[in-house]
């Protein structure tokens, strides 16, 4: 059966989903959304940094009186990093965390709707509501993303009571994965929102192409008196 013009959108808002989801899963795992510039010389001790992972060499916490050093990557929430547990993370860095993490859920759900859309298994396809939550889910998604993407990109250059030297650091590969993600995101969720608009012109063609459908005459035997 060929497929409508909103097929072919919904076609286009998962592929676009499917690629933010991979670059999105990316950025969210990997530990290079800030990093030391190698081409300066500073003590700093600071290497790199991601949602859930920082690294350190030699590095020891001002306000620390016990001069502990910290070496390695560790899990940002793990018992090493305790003592400077609420300098690695001020509210806004936390709140960073809980909103990609709600990105990251909404942009599976996405993926994985319209995957059973298409091939189906939900009667979703051909559904103007349906399609018209999936799309804002993906738009809300891509407007979480863009939050953290800029209040990070902002706080790491302003915020010096934060990371130290941070005119030393630049935005790592990491950072510009999650920041490619929002765009294909947003892109996709507009995609699933036309193919909604698509989807109810359709069926008010489909009403209007037969006004008297109710009405239409019926064919009696002949009857000879």
């Amino acid at each position: 059966m060929a497929k409508s013009r909103g097929d072919w959108l919904l076609v286009a808002g998962l592929v676009f989903s499917g690629f933010a989801l991979l670059f999105l899963v990316i950025g969210f795992a990997t530990p290079h959304w800030l990093e030391l510039d190698t081409k300066f010389i500073t003590n700093s001790g600071f290497e790199k940094l991601g949602l859930w992972e920082a690294c350190f060499n030699n590095w020891a916490y001002y306000r620390d009186y016990t001069g502990k050093t910290y070496n390695g990557c560790w899990w940002i929430f793990s018992y090493e990093y305790r003592p400077i547990w609420s300098y690695i993370n001020p509210p806004w860095f936390l709140g960073i965390q809980v909103m990609m993490t709600l990105a990251l859920l909404a942009e599976i759900s996405v993926v994985l709707l319209a995957t059973l859309f298409l091939i189906g298994c939900c009667p979703g396809r051909n559904s103007v509501c349906g399609l018209f939550i999936l799309g804002g889910i993906g738009l809300c998604s891509g407007i979480l993303t863009a939050i953290c993407t800029v209040i990070f990109g902002a706080k790491s250059v302003v915020d010096r009571q934060w990371i130290e030297n941070p005119d030393k650091n630049f935005l790592s590969w990491s950072f510009g994965c999650v920041v490619f993600s929002g765009f294909l995101i947003l892109f996709g969720g507009m995609c699933i929102i036309v193919s909604a608009l698509q989807v109810r012109l359709a069926n008010q063609y489909s009403h209007r192409s037969k006004p008297y459908a109710g009405y239409e005459a019926r064919h009696e035997p002949p009857y000879y008196s």
